[in-house]
């Protein structure tokens, strides 16, 4: 895996070390990671960014459809970031089964919630190839919906949670969104299940503003060549390949910016990005996240300064694209 030589700890840009310039509080992921949003249940989690927006970014006019919404500033932005606004979870099937949402990787034991306020709780039980529901505190109907019911924690420069995938990304987006002046956020629905929310976001985008440049702000995962604090991945491919041109530009821009970052190859997995290019629209698309140890389960692991890179490289690169 090529990766660009950059020490972590000693790079200098403009005489400050990189740390000293990254974005500010993660305060605001600890209350994102509060709100429920599996996919298909959006609404409350489009509802408090909504108005996040409006008390924090007051500029910014927001379009809504559906759950999925759009947060534009400046009158003819070059480009967008796209963040799902979803995670993983479950549907309470009949005979307290388990039916996934997306693919969450629970272990025998797992505790979960309903994922509605002072929802009944339970644990995940395997049994013979399935997940149901054990030890509910009181009668669980079918058809509700069941999530995580870890807390999040930080400990030292490392956030342990559930559903950091794609909180992170969120953050990331919002982040950048407060401090480009001429940006378009795409906050989608269902990227963990269908990515329909991806090509409503992108209609809207293309034929309203003529956007045709997205840079994916989401979660990676920590592998063999990429890794929890060395800074943010920049994937070349995932099961979809970016048109090499624009890669070239993201990576040329990224490398000027001088924020650590690696270079990620995989054969599988998607994103966003997969739904932007089968969407009929020309929007080019990069994929620009944090890597995590333990994707999709209720102990996911992120390093808070790989977290404050992906926000700098995001306005970094808005910035430079918008040139």
């Amino acid at each position: 895996m090529e990766r660009l030589a950059i020490d972590v700890d000693a790079v200098d840009v403009d005489g400050a070390p990189w740390e000293k310039r990254l974005s500010a509080s993660i305060d605001l992921l600890f209350e994102l990671l509060k709100i429920d949003s599996p996919s298909g249940d959006e609404g409350p989690m489009a509802d408090w960014v909504t108005a996040w927006i409006q008390a924090n970014c007051a500029e910014a006019r927001v379009a809504r459809m559906g759950d999925s919404l759009i947060a534009i500033r400046g009158e003819a932005p070059a480009t967008a970031i796209f963040a799902h606004l979803d995670t993983t979870g479950f549907t309470l099937g009949y005979e307290s089964r388990l039916i996934s949402i997306g693919s969450p990787a629970p272990e025998d034991g797992t505790p979960v919630r309903e994922a509605t306020p002072n929802g009944r709780r339970g644990v995940v039980r395997e049994c013979e190839d399935v997940w149901e529901v054990a030890d509910v505190d009181g009668v669980a109907a079918p058809g509700t919906r069941w999530v995580y019911a870890a807390e999040p924690f930080q400990s030292g420069d490392e956030i342990v949670s559930p559903y950091l995938d794609n909180r992170g990304g969120m953050w990331a987006a919002l982040n950048a969104l407060t401090r480009c002046p001429s940006i378009a956020v795409a906050l989608t629905t269902g990227e963990e299940h269908s990515g329909q929310g991806a090509f409503v976001c992108a209609r809207y985008l293309f034929e309203n503003y003529a956007v045709d440049q997205a840079l994916i702000s989401d979660i990676t995962w920590d592998t063999e060549h990429v890794h929890c604090g060395k800074g943010v991945a920049i994937s070349l491919r995932d099961r979809m390949v970016p048109r090499q041109r624009f890669l070239d530009r993201v990576l040329s821009l990224a490398e000027v910016s001088g924020l650590p970052f690696q270079r990620e190859i995989e054969s599988s997995g998607g994103s966003d990005g997969a739904y932007l290019q089968r969407s009929g629209f020309p929007i080019d698309w990069v994929f620009v996240g944090a890597p995590e140890k333990h994707p999709h389960t209720d102990h996911e692991v992120v390093n808070v300064r790989d977290l404050r890179v992906m926000a700098d490289m995001l306005v970094a690169l808005v910035e430079g694209l918008s040139e």
